[in-house]
């Protein structure tokens, strides 16, 4: 059995129940413990076991605001806080504080949630509500730049599950950061005969991009 916290501890994170990931509340002790290797302590954190788990994205302002580089592994750990949309304020957080500090690789993220949302976790909808959260701080170049990355891999023969809700997003902060240049993949959605939703946003998307 684990011992148990110093009460002034306990008053602070909570009992302690054991590694259960970034969902345990010993986890902001671990990047104060290695505060110059995020990436290596995200990497050794296994994301399959703790997604039952809930509560660990509030641990990723911790990461973020930690030292050395930021890569694969780190922004993995947000594209599954952006598409799980829990405990959003949390995950906004930490993509806004990586992209202050210029450490926040849009494209790799964007990527990593098209692979993602391609590959198992069909939840565009919910990347797309935790991301125009991150939009609504102003944030609308950002999230453009997420979006200019991810959009490609979203709109195939068949279009993710979501992918109007992306594309609708991508139009408001195109349109806000005066985005322009086609995308093909946009381009070719927009063609389609039709009058889904999809089709719709993406010929609104292919205009504002004009």
């Amino acid at each position: 059995m684990d011992p148990p916290l110093p009460q002034v501890a306990a008053s602070l994170i909570g009992p302690y129940v054991g590694n259960s990931g970034l969902a345990d509340s010993m986890a902001p002790f671990w990047v104060a413990q290695l505060p110059h290797h995020r990436e290596e302590l995200m990497a050794r954190d296994y994301f399959e076991p703790r997604m039952s788990h809930r509560g660990w994205p509030r641990n990723l302002p911790f990461v973020v605001e930690s030292g050395g580089p930021a890569g694969y592994s780190v922004h993995l750990a947000l594209a599954f806080g952006l598409i799980l949309q829990t405990e959003t304020d949390a995950v906004v957080d930490a993509v806004l504080v990586l992209a202050a500090r210029k450490q926040l690789d849009t494209d790799l993220l964007g990527r990593q949630l098209e692979a993602l949302l391609n590959h198992g976790w069909a939840y565009a909808d919910k990347a797309s509500g935790s991301l125009r959260a991150a939009a609504e701080t102003g944030a609308y170049a950002t999230v453009w730049s997420v979006l200019r990355a991810a959009l490609p891999g979203l709109l195939g023969e068949t279009p993710v599950r979501g992918a109007a809700a992306m594309l609708a997003l991508a139009v408001e902060c195109a349109s806000r950061c005066g985005a322009k240049g086609e995308i093909p993949e946009v381009t070719a959605v927009a063609d389609r005969k039709g009058s889904s939703l999809t089709v719709k946003n993406a010929r609104l998307l292919r205009e504002a991009l004009r």
